[in-house]
């Protein structure tokens, strides 16, 4: 295997101008560092990235911190994720937590035994106040959710001006009987979307009945938003439209009023959150808000490799832009 002194040999400098040519030091001259690199291609040498790490102290990988990965919504995040860190020379170590802090916890010995440089958060709760510790020794960044209460950095959608906008819109469409399907978990986004969807309503003047309040599991599941949509549907005095906080809930909705023989949307109107693919995948096409889940992985991503290069952004909290994709799932109520 050749060595760096093979290529000092070579180059006629010192191994000390090699390093500084591979770290792309500014300190050697051109015609120096040209003729080192003609000496790194004529033998082939290809550093020791594993020693190298180790002399600064680091692993050039990060951790990605999943709640499920059997929700659809998360793929494009990861990607996002694991597209900019590569192109910064980092590995993704990607951990599906199954949402329990047990987990996270866990994976985040990987950072005390340096065997990562830093972690993005997918899926924190909001009654995780202990990443506080984590983040005063290591760089950490929430993507989606965040602790409300603690200055870590994150980048997420405004869940709260969002869900108030889709409800808005299915209120502008002449519902008042809107219904919202959201789920037993305890995320920021959760909240924030309940909120949204109550002040619409209140705005407009419009009631809400109680029983039109009503949960998922914690993980959004399709079953379970099956069995919530035939309860909700059920009822004497059933929504005309529901707003869902997930679109695999919507999904789960326009499957379980198909098979109650209710129209979508000519009897239901049905609203998304998120915009995975398989919102255009079925028939009718899903009305949803849009979250641009690849750019929220590669945002979160930049803001961690500036956080692991001594530039934190302490309290920092971006929203990128959401979007209404209004398809074929939502109507005026009442138009067969």
């Amino acid at each position: 295997m050749v060595t760096i002194e093979q290529v000092a040999a070579r180059a006629g400098v010192s191994v000390a101008t090699v390093s500084r040519v591979l770290n792309n030091s500014d300190a050697v001259r051109p015609g120096t560092a040209e003729r080192v690199r003609a000496a790194i291609e004529s033998l082939n040498y290809t550093p020791n990235q594993a020693a190298r790490n180790l002399r600064r102290n680091e692993t050039r990988v990060i951790l990605a911190l999943a709640p499920n990965f059997s929700n659809p919504y998360y793929s494009n995040i990861l990607t996002g994720i694991g597209d900019l860190a590569h192109e910064n020379g980092y590995s993704v170590f990607i951990c599906n937590t199954d949402g329990q802090a047990e987990n996270e916890k866990k994976m985040l010995e990987m950072l005390e035994m340096h065997r990562a440089d830093g972690a993005i958060f997918l899926g924190c709760q909001k009654h995780y106040t202990w990443l506080a510790d984590y983040a005063e020794r290591f760089p950490l960044v929430q993507c989606c959710e965040y602790v409300p209460q603690l200055p870590i950095p994150s980048v997420s959608v405004d869940n709260y001006v969002a869900a108030r906008q889709a409800v808005e819109y299915l209120l502008a469409l002449g519902h008042r009987k809107i219904a919202i399907l959201s789920a037993d978990n305890d995320h920021i986004s959760t909240e924030l979307r309940l909120s949204g969807y109550l002040d619409a309503m209140r705005t407009a003047g419009a009631e809400v009945d109680p029983t039109w309040i009503t949960r998922s599991d914690r993980v959004y599941s399709f079953c379970s938003g099956r069995a919530c949509a035939e309860r909700l549907l059920a009822l004497p005095d059933r929504p005309t439209a529901v707003f869902c906080i997930s679109d695999i809930l919507a999904l789960s909705v326009i499957y379980a009023a198909q098979d109650m023989g209710l129209a979508v949307p000519q009897e239901l109107t049905v609203m998304g959150f998120d915009d995975i693919e398989y919102t255009t995948m079925h028939r009718p096409l899903l009305s949803t808000v849009s979250q641009p889940t690849y750019e929220l992985g590669r945002k979160s991503t930049q803001m961690l490799l500036s956080a692991i290069g001594t530039n934190p952004a302490a309290g920092t909290r971006v929203f990128l832009p959401h979007e209404l994709k209004i398809r074929e799932s939502s109507a005026a109520p009442n138009t067969i």
